[in-house]
């Protein structure tokens, strides 16, 4: 397991492993998560947040709505590079 290191910005974490950014819009409404791929390799990624009552247009993630410790659903897959697949609870990052 990896501590889900929560910054400001991923793009100043890249060699963070499992770094997370909480992603909003200018009034505060939860957009997804931006993050640093837990293998360490560096690679960057988003996860756009399921809202409810909203068709969404590609796959996203159910969230917990806690900022701090997030868990969400369903798994986490890091499409091209290194493939890393896991879980994201509890703030922190699970291989499968």
């Amino acid at each position: 397991m990896i501590r889900a290191v929560i910054v400001n910005d991923v793009d100043e974490h890249r060699e963070t492993p499992g770094a997370i950014d909480y992603c909003a819009t200018s009034d505060g409404e939860s957009t997804g998560f931006g993050f640093i791929c837990p293998c360490g390799c560096g690679r960057q990624g988003y996860l756009p947040i399921r809202r409810a009552g909203e068709v969404e247009i590609g796959p996203s993630w159910d969230w917990d709505g806690n900022q701090e410790a997030p868990t969400l659903t369903p798994s986490v897959l890091q499409v091209g590079g290194c493939q890393w697949h896991g879980y994201l609870t509890n703030g922190e990052w699970r291989p499968c």
